[in-house]
């Protein structure tokens, strides 16, 4: 009998290795992940104002006005006597509402707040209160604080 040759393949030398479906996957998770994830802002978004060894360019800083309510419905301006007028509506205060708006004026001339101190009495009259706040709304200044005072004088 005659013997039978086997088959053996050719040994190939120089092995070749197909990496194209693994560049094909990490193409598809690269895309997934920046799918996937959520972008931060970066952080010079912030709108953070960091203090600076400039100078101020406005040396000139605006007092805060204190406005005085008292019991017989007295209004004073930093210690200046308001004229009250007689009439009725939505204008009662128009010296005060002059003088703050001037003084709103000069506050934003200079990038700075207006701020605004009303002391009323606790025994005033609850209107006047209201016409020295319609004063200050029709001016547009919002910076007010608002404190209660009894005169222990009497």
């Amino acid at each position: 009998m005659a013997k039978r040759k086997r088959y053996r393949p050719d040994v190939d030398n120089d092995p070749e290795l197909d990496i194209s479906s693994l560049v094909d996957v990490a193409f598809l998770l690269l895309i997934y992940f920046l799918v996937t994830s959520t972008l931060r802002p970066d952080e010079t978004d912030l709108s953070i104002v960091l203090p600076s060894q400039v100078p101020n360019e406005n040396p000139l800083d605006i007092d805060p006005i204190a406005i005085v309510i008292g019991p017989d419905g007295s209004v004073t301006y930093n210690e200046e006597p308001i004229p009250l007028s007689g009439g009725s509506g939505a204008d009662r205060l128009p010296d005060l509402r002059q003088r703050l708006k001037a003084y709103k004026e000069l506050a934003d001339g200079t990038n700075q707040q207006a701020m605004v101190t009303v002391k009323a009495d606790d025994a005033g009259k609850t209107q006047r209160f209201i016409d020295v706040v319609n004063a200050l709304a029709s001016v547009k200044i919002k910076n007010v604080t608002m404190t209660g005072f009894r005169d222990e004088e009497k």
